[in-house]
């Protein structure tokens, strides 16, 4: 059934030929229990590794049940040694990782042998080579002749027609050695069993045949005593594994060596993890603007910031708003708009002359967690968050003005309210001149803070004033100058003495023979328009008042009067949300439900948006570029550990597991691996997205697509790893793999 013609195996090493055998022409049959004898290198090992399929011969030809051998490919010696060979090594060849009972299954399984019976197989090959007490103990803490009993009871319990040992007595005691001969004299009885030997005598007594090596060369082949003849014929059906099997094998193998496997998933999060933060930062910097320093059309320019009008000029509902609220990237909505556009003023009194910073009016609800870099957000009405101001800390207090009431006296703070600053927020227009305030929501929605965003006592105030007497101006409002004074009563106007001058020249009046009770029964109209609305107001002139230096106006009425004449809806919503990637989304979501947006961050200047291209391609380099350096270095490190586990995989192979069915056992424990660490690191990102720390909270960015690009790049390097491996492993013969661990 096995027989060899003329072979002979030579040996390269610098430049020196060696040979391991030399024309040797043998014959084996099933029940033959050969005992091949030699001096050391006389070939002995060498003629059992050819015999197994272990290594290979270059001149001759071996056939086995008359089938030439020499064309096998590698595919087909690993169906030869999983079918037909069992092999007890001279140097164990055992898994450490692996329990005794781990390393008789796993011949089992690779054999193919039936899944209901593997257990109790092994279990009995065990007792019989006296481990029973030592099956669930790992191999590495076996002495060395337990680990040779281990291999033998593997050899054993595959149901093959060979089995061939390498000295397999020779780490055992005389008594556990006589054992393990019985043993192999028993199954030789419908088996071919060959056993190398340096020691003659301790296998005579078995031994059926005889045969002696000197210098690679047969010089004796002597029968010992008659075999038992076997008629059956030596035929072993192919098999391959499930994939159940494979990955309970993959599994095995990443629980048996903790360290490996925690290590690999440590590289793999570290990979995930850089994968993560440079498509999310790239993602982050390529959807600003590139509008670095504000300014524009609009005064208060953020990413956080969108502008939302109806297309038909008219009101919103509160239903429309609510909708718009609804959204779930909306961080919180602005009834009025216009207050984001308005100026803040803040006094400081230094020596003897008043410094003054003007600032943006914010709601404090559009800081992000890492913006509030001191202190706390505001809690009640007169609470405010301040950008760095020299001087100012968390606790102080702050005098604020708002547009008209920003004017003030040489000798005193100014007018304005005073707040008390309960954190600092870090500037996020670093070009930008003026600063940022935060205010509670409660001053944010005061009508106090609205009508005073409409009337700015400025030229560009949103609310423009026409002072009208029979639809004709009565004169020009210079810079809008209105003084508000709730002492004025409601439906009536009081003028400065300037303006009552002009005004009685301008009805045709002499203002110095007549007085204000001329006018007592006329009706004077003041218009106030806006972009949304134009409201005429009826009021009667009923006093003067003398202007000062510091509050100079043409006339004062008072707040009743002036919020009259604000639009009496909503007509432009300020939506809030966290940054440039949001605002897109919701933009989009927003024209879906059939508003108008502006989104004042993205109204650049040429410049800029030429700047924004170039960024966003230097960007998407250097994160390429970043990418594909962590993904080799990630590739180097897994390599180096997968080496780690060569001898593993090659005791393996040594008993028959084809290379396709390792390539999978390979592939499947990086694929566990990678999607550990992948669902790892993607809950610690979520736990993140829900802390307020200052860690980037990237996962916002990602869409189904870019949780399936990482994720597949995961498995391409376990593809890449895997086929680098096995194809390392496979490359040179199983013998000569060994010899070089």
């Amino acid at each position: 059934m096995l027989k060899l013609t003329n072979i002979s195996k030579y040996y390269h090493s610098n430049e020196v030929v060696a040979l391991g055998l030399r024309k040797v022409s043998l014959e084996f049959n099933l029940g033959e229990f050969v005992a091949v004898t030699g001096e050391s290198g006389s070939g002995k090992s060498t003629l059992l590794n050819v015999i197994s399929g272990l290594d290979t011969y270059e001149d001759g030809e071996m056939y086995v049940n008359d089938e030439e051998t020499s064309y096998y490919s590698i595919e087909e010696w690993e169906g030869f040694r999983r079918q037909y060979i069992g092999f007890v090594f001279q140097n164990y060849n055992i898994i450490d990782s692996y329990s005794v009972l781990e390393n008789v299954m796993i011949a089992l399984t690779i054999q193919g042998y039936d899944k209901e019976k593997r257990k109790e197989r092994a279990l009995e090959l065990i007792d019989k080579v006296g481990l029973t007490s030592h099956k669930n103990h790992k191999a590495s803490k076996l002495s060395g002749g337990q680990k040779q009993r281990a291999v033998i009871a593997r050899a054993l319990a595959k149901d093959c027609p060979i089995i061939v040992a390498d000295e397999p007595t020779g780490n055992l005691d005389s008594e556990s050695g006589r054992v393990i001969m019985a043993l192999l004299q028993e199954i030789s009885k419908d088996k071919l069993v060959i056993v190398v030997t340096h020691n003659f005598d301790q296998v005579e007594e078995y031994a059926t045949r005889k045969i002696r090596l000197f210098d690679g060369e047969v010089v004796e082949d002597k029968i010992i005593k008659k075999s038992r003849k076997v008629e059956k014929e030596l035929v072993v059906p192919s098999f391959t594994m499930s994939i159940y099997d494979l990955m309970s094998i993959s599994l095995r193998n990443l629980f048996r060596t903790p360290r490996r496997t925690i290590f690999t998933a440590i590289i793999s999060i570290f990979t995930v993890i850089i994968f993560v933060f440079s498509y999310g930062s790239y993602v982050s910097e390529t959807s600003t603007s590139g509008n670095f320093y504000g300014g524009g059309y609009f005064n208060n320019v953020t990413e956080s910031r969108i502008i939302v009008t109806k297309f038909d000029s008219e009101q919103f509902t509160e239903a429309e708003i609510t909708s718009i609220e609804d959204l779930s990237k909306v961080r919180t909505v602005i009834d009025h708009d216009i207050i984001l556009d308005m100026i803040a003023v803040t006094y400081q009194l230094e020596y003897t002359w008043i410094n003054t910073q003007q600032h943006y009016i914010n709601p404090a609800a559009m800081l992000k967690s890492n913006q509030l870099v001191k202190g706390t957000l505001p809690t009640s009405e007169f609470e405010v968050v301040i950008e760095e101001i020299e001087g100012k800390d968390v606790g102080d207090t702050i005098v604020i003005g708002f547009d008209n009431d920003y004017r003030f006296d040489s000798d005193s703070v100014g007018i304005g309210t005073e707040f008390t600053i309960t954190g600092i927020a870090e500037k996020i227009k670093l070009g930008d001149w003026r600063g940022r305030l935060y205010f509670h929501e409660d001053f944010i929605n005061s009508d106090e803070l609205l009508y005073k965003a409409y009337y700015s006592g400025s030229y560009d105030s949103p609310l423009t004033l026409e002072f009208t007497y029979n639809d004709e101006n009565i004169f020009y409002m210079e810079g809008q100058s209105i003084l508000i004074d709730d002492s004025v009563p409601d439906g009536e106007i009081h003028v400065s003495d300037f303006a009552y001058e002009e005004l009685m020249y301008n009805l045709g009046l002499n203002p110095e023979t007549g007085t204000i009770d001329d006018l007592a029964d006329e009706v004077f109209q003041l218009q106030g328009t806006t972009s949304f609305s134009e409201i005429i107001l009826d009021l009667n002139l009923t006093d003067t008042y003398t202007s000062s230096s510091g509050k100079w106006s043409l006339m004062m009425i008072n707040s009743n009067t002036i919020e009259s004449l604000l639009p009496q809806g909503v007509y432009q919503i300020g939506v809030l949300v966290e940054d440039a990637y949001d605002a897109k989304r919701v933009m989009n979501e927003i024209d879906e439900l059939g508003f108008n947006t502006i989104y004042p961050d993205a109204v650049t200047d040429p410049f800029s948006a030429i700047f924004a291209i170039f960024t966003s391609i230097y960007l998407g380099f250097i994160l390429g570029f970043l990418m594909i350096v962590i993904y080799f270095i990630s590739y180097i490190v897994l390599r180096n550990i997968q080496s780690s586990k060569k001898k593993d995989y090659l005791i393996f192979r040594s008993i028959g597991a084809s290379k396709k069915d390792l390539n999978r056992v390979t592939i499947i424990e990086l694929l566990f691996t990678s999607l550990f660490a992948y669902v790892f690191t993607m809950i610690l990102f979520v736990i993140n997205e829900g802390l307020d720390i200052n860690i980037p909270r990237y996962l916002r960015y990602f869409t189904v697509g870019s949780y399936i690009f990482i994720f597949s790049l995961l498995v391409i390097l376990s593809l890449l790893l895997g086929r680098r491996f096995n194809k390392k492993i496979f490359g040179k013969s199983v013998i000569t793999s060994l010899k070089q661990e």
